[in-house]
């Protein structure tokens, strides 16, 4: 039988590391091999497939006559109708690490995993355990399990040495490593080992991450697997496989334990691991429950030969009995015989509920790809361009403060940052000291088309005039070839989209300079514009998001502001590995220097009144409907109740034939915190909109007691009652301002609590997380 083994990396190279799903691949290969299956590899990245439509290639290429997954994500990227019988490897619980290490979308994760399953006729996990788990997760999803479990186990195996070790050097080596994860925790356990052992008859030896403060252990640099296996079979006398309990744990299939077996050692095991029981059957080393027994049992076979030796036999032993990988495989070799395809299978590759990995690129991308070539370079240094929108400046609303504030904040990371907008003329570099406006060459801007041109597509596309000028990238090519000339002048590696339309630039760049590329969600725009955009039918609605998913996806991350347009993006499919939430932030600096401004000097402001303010661009509907809120129904209850107050409403593009006797419409401030610090309340009665409400912040770093709407301060980490108050009804909003007016040690305790957290949202450490970022995906 001829099977495609299709992995997410390419083949095991000895001579470089390796990792669990390579080790895997390479067992599952040869152990199929030994049975005399005709095993073909496939793999994605560098020197295999790069898109679902090259994988699609090979397997037609191929002729197989069944597909085996080794990663379960590239079943979304299987062609559509395909008639291949379905293995995937599913040998890590991944939900249950993804429940670990992102708890707050672990059951978004997990209906996803669950929905792309369907596309397999049987699922290999590693042990017995799994296999309980997977067929719970099944019965979730409503298959039928009465009659089939399509769940089979197929341990992690090895070939067994001939014999069982005889010997080991002194002193006696115990080894350890790997990675730490938020789901394995070793660094305790290390520490106790290394005080532990005795000085000269045991050393701890450590590959891989180190935990700091462990005097006495030997660290090694992630090995080749050749090198490792070598360490394993000629030096080390035993391994461990120790760690803090969980559920994760306590399902997990050890590739580092196999491995130990494999070079006959015998091992010292947590107590709920799988294998466990196999190690006390075989009596294949020790099952503690303490790090204090862990110490007990080397310090034991460091000082009696003997035990050391009986131990080894017992690993050999095991791996002859339990994990011969020419045994093991035996469950699979079974179905492949007569393979029973799944009732209810899903073929129909529909990425609209299951969204692929990655997309799919077209005929226009592939000549693109070509048409470019000649002019692709590849960048070497780390700076930043980014693409925008070109109202900055003046920073008067909320958008334009993000992007200034992201770009300084990077620039104090060391890194060079540019800005390149709908200018044709000009760019913005940005530096600790300064902004400055630099010119583009006149050929550049010659060689775009007509802006008419541009905004017509725009129009024909169906995109909404009122948000346009958010999706002209999308449609004008030349942004991408304006960001890539930039990023040459500044050695960018780094091209950051901010808002979805400008992702779409971010890949040119990406494409002719190399690099990565990461799109900044300022908001869910389709869930926005289908909230504020009257008149928004379902079919443009549906383009929208179909083309704000579609960008999102070709980005190498995605940062969002707030972890609910996190949940909300991985809901409609993104992937939650490459979303992250990094919140807006605030200047703090600029609003602790600043001094309490004269509102009655300067706006002609009653002294005898107290102030409410409320600031905002208020061409913006969500604010210019919160101020109406403010006239029309607030500011009537407090006069009713003998409260009366002033609003200080600032920002530009005040609402034309709103007037109040005790409405100051004051425009745009150069500098808002003065202003600010003169007011008595903040006030914040948004019913709509999306993101991180920045003036709230902004409000806690004036030291202002805060009153808001739910939707107001929706996407910040604060409670009612104890950042600020929260009222979703205007007569408890209007009590709520009495009360504080009223009560000024409230007032300063509510002001003291908004300000501690606007000390961890300064954008200097703002710029300190995206520069972690860019870091991590360039690794």
């Amino acid at each position: 039988m001829r099977i495609a083994l299709i992995s997410d990396q390419p083949p095991l190279d000895p001579a470089s590391a390796a990792s669990g799903n390579q080790v895997r691949a390479s067992q599952l290969k040869e152990s199929l091999a030994h049975h005399g299956h005709e095993v073909m590899m496939l793999w994605r990245g560098e020197g295999g497939f790069q898109t679902p439509s090259d994988l699609a290639s090979s397997l037609e290429r191929l002729k197989a006559d069944v597909l085996l997954v080794g990663y379960w994500k590239l079943l979304d990227w299987l062609p559509a109708g395909g008639g291949w019988p379905v293995v995937v490897d599913c040998v890590a619980p991944r939900p249950l690490e993804q429940h670990f290490a992102d708890p707050a979308t672990s059951d978004l994760f997990l209906a996803r995993y669950l929905k792309t399953l369907e596309r397999a006729d049987l699922i290999l996990v590693g042990n017995q355990r799994q296999r309980w788990m997977m067929a719970g997760w099944l019965l979730s999803t409503e298959i039928d399990l009465r009659q089939q479990v399509p769940v089979a186990v197929v341990p992690l195996a090895f070939d067994p040495p001939d014999g069982p070790r005889t010997g080991c050097q002194r002193p006696l080596i115990v080894v350890g490593g790997g990675m730490d994860w938020p789901w394995r925790q070793t660094d305790e356990w290390t520490r106790q080992l290394c005080t532990g052992l005795p000085s000269g008859e045991a050393e701890l030896h450590c590959f891989g991450k180190a935990p700091e403060n462990c005097p006495g252990l030997i660290e090694h640099s992630l090995a080749s697997w050749q090198d490792w296996t070598d360490f394993l079979k000629q030096r080390a006398a035993i391994g461990i496989e120790l760690s803090e309990p969980n559920l994760e744990r306590e399902l997990s299939q050890s590739h580092r334990t196999t491995s130990f077996l494999a070079a006959g050692l015998p091992v010292i095991v947590n107590d709920f691991l799988p294998l466990a029981e196999l190690i006390r059957r075989h009596d294949a080393g020790w099952v503690v429950a303490s790090a204090d027994e862990a110490v007990q049992a080397a310090t034991e076979a460091a000082r009696d030969e003997a035990l050391w030796q009986r131990k080894a036999a017992g690993a050999w032993q095991l791996g002859r009995a339990e994990l011969d990988r020419r045994q093991v495989i035996e469950t699979l070799i079974d179905w492949l015989a007569t393979p029973q395809r799944r009732a209810n299978r899903d073929t129909s590759g529909d990425s609209a509920s299951r969204p692929t990995l990655a997309p799919q690129q077209g005929l226009t991308g592939r000549l693109a790809h070509r048409l470019l070539r000649p002019w692709q370079r590849q960048s070497s240094g780390d700076g930043v361009v980014m693409i925008t929108r070109s109202d900055l400046f003046p920073a008067d609303h909320g958008a334009a403060v993000k992007i200034i504030q992201t770009a300084r904040g990077l620039a104090r990371t060391g890194r060079r940052v540019a800005i390149v907008s709908a200018e044709r003329s000009h760019w913005w570099q940005i530096t600790e000291d300064g902004i400055s406006r630099e010119r583009l060459p006149l050929w550049l801007k010659l060689l775009a088309p007509p802006r008419a041109l541009t905004h017509l597509i725009h129009r024909l596309r169906g995109l909404p005039a009122s948000n346009a000028f958010l999706y002209w990238a999308a449609t004008d090519p030349f942004y991408g070839l304006r960001a890539a000339w930039v990023g040459r002048q500044i050695k960018a590696s780094i091209w950051l989209a901010e808002f979805p339309g400008y992702a779409q630039a971010a890949r040119i760049a990406r494409l002719l300079n190399g690099g990565h590329a990461v799109l900044a969600q300022h908001n869910v725009e389709y869930e926005r514009l289908a909230e504020q955009v009257a008149g928004l039918g379902e079919r443009q609605y549906q383009r929208l998001k179909s083309l704000e998913l579609h960008l999102a996806a070709c980005m190498d991350a995605v940062v969002c502001v707030s972890d609910r347009d996190r949940r909300r993006l991985i809901e409609d499919g993104l992937d939650p590995a490459s979303c992250v939430t990094i919140p807006h932030g605030v200047d703090l600096a600029a609003f602790d220097q600043a001094q309490a401004s004269d509102l009655v000097a300067e706006f002609g402001l009653d002294p005898a009144l107290p102030v409410l303010v409320f600031h905002g661009t208020f061409s913006y509907p969500p604010n210019r409907q919160a101020l109406h809120l403010l006239v029309e129904e607030i500011l009537p209850r407090l006069e009713a109740s003998g409260h009366s107050c002033q609003v200080l409403a600032i920002g530009r593009q005040p609402p034309r034939g709103l007037s109040h006797p005790q409405l100051h419409l004051v425009g745009s401030l150069d500098q808002l915190g003065g202003a600010l610090k003169a007011c008595q309340l903040a006030v914040v009665p948004l019913i709509s909109g999306g993101g991180t409400r920045m003036k709230i912040l902004d409000y806690f770093a004036a030291g202002l007691p805060v009153i808001s709407t739910t939707k107001g301060c929706e996407g910040l980490p604060v409670a009612d009652g104890e950042q600020l108050l929260v009222r979703d009804d205007w007569e408890g909003f209007a009590a709520a301002i009495r009360k504080l007016l009223d009560d000024a040690p409230q007032r300063t305790l509510l002001a003291e609590s908004g300000h501690k957290l606007a000390t961890s949202l300064d954008w200097g450490e703002i710029g300190a997380r995206y520069d972690a970022l860019f870091k991590r995906i360039a690794s």
